[in-house]
């Protein structure tokens, strides 16, 4: 009897501190809404994208977590709340008028990058169509962009200057050519997180077909076209790396006369920093 007692006893014990533990490591909630009276902010909690301008979270773990709001580059507010079990907990990111009129306009930006173009050389004249092998392009450039509410888009106006590269005539025979250009584009965001933003875009070229070392040819620029997509990373609060991939088609018309087409793949890298 003693025995089946003591056993008793244990095993009440052993219950109890099991119970004791399970209620002890149990993960208890409350709720966190955030809100911003500056429009089109992003919203971050402990580093991870929640939503933009309001977000809430019904199901976050008691306890401190940051919260980060930012328009842009600018951080907004920052800072630590402790969310209680079973209560909301309520931020609000306000700013001074003059502040809030200034966070208002979306900030812009000038882009400085490097490129290499890889495209080819093709001309349609009467009764023939010619190709030739065109080597990779290098050079540089410069954007500005224009953030803008119209479908919360960005307009790009810039100029990309190639060096010349070679144009293989035949075994022998070797031409010298760049194709430069002022462009205008526009570009939406279609991903981001809490360090990589993803846009694609596209817009129009005006290629401008120039001579190199002893080549003489003339050719008139027309209306082209380009699409890309591009992934940017934040480097501080006013500026962020660039890398971005596209498709350009450059078109000309030539003395004979023949209408010529420069199209290939371009690769630009560089850095933008806030005006």
């Amino acid at each position: 009897m003693k025995k089946l007692i003591i056993l008793l006893f244990v095993f009440t014990l052993f219950v109890g501190a099991a119970v004791a533990q399970d209620k002890g490591d149990e993960q208890v909630f409350g709720k966190l809404s955030v809100y911003s009276d500056v429009p089109d902010t992003d919203i971050y909690v402990d580093a991870r994208y929640i939503g933009r301008d309001r977000a809430s979270m019904s199901n976050i773990s008691v306890g401190k977590h940051y919260v980060r709001v930012v328009k842009g580059e600018k951080s907004l507010l920052s800072g630590i709340v402790d969310v209680k079990e079973g209560e909301e907990t309520v931020v609000v990111a306000k700013v001074e008028a003059d502040s809030l009129e200034e966070s208002r306009r979306k900030s812009n930006y000038v882009f400085f990058f490097g490129g290499l173009t890889d495209l080819g050389y093709d001309e349609a004249i009467p009764g023939a169509n010619i190709s030739y092998d065109y080597k990779p392009q290098l050079g540089f450039g410069a954007e500005v962009n224009f953030n803008t509410k119209i479908f919360d888009s960005r307009i790009d106006l810039g100029f990309f200057q190639n060096y010349p590269a070679g144009i293989v005539i035949s075994a022998t025979q070797e031409a010298q050519m760049s194709v430069s250009t002022p462009y205008i584009n526009i570009s939406k965001n279609i991903f981001k997180n809490k360090t990589v933003k993803v846009n694609a875009g596209g817009g129009l070229n005006f290629g401008i077909f120039s001579p190199g070392y002893r080549t003489s040819i003339t050719i008139a620029s027309r209306p082209g076209y380009q699409a890309f997509i591009e992934a940017t990373r934040s480097g501080g609060e006013s500026h962020y790396f660039v890398v971005r991939l596209g498709y350009v088609k450059y078109a000309g018309e030539s003395a004979f006369p023949g209408q010529v087409t420069s199209a290939g793949y371009y690769l630009q890298s560089g850095m933008a920093y806030e005006l």
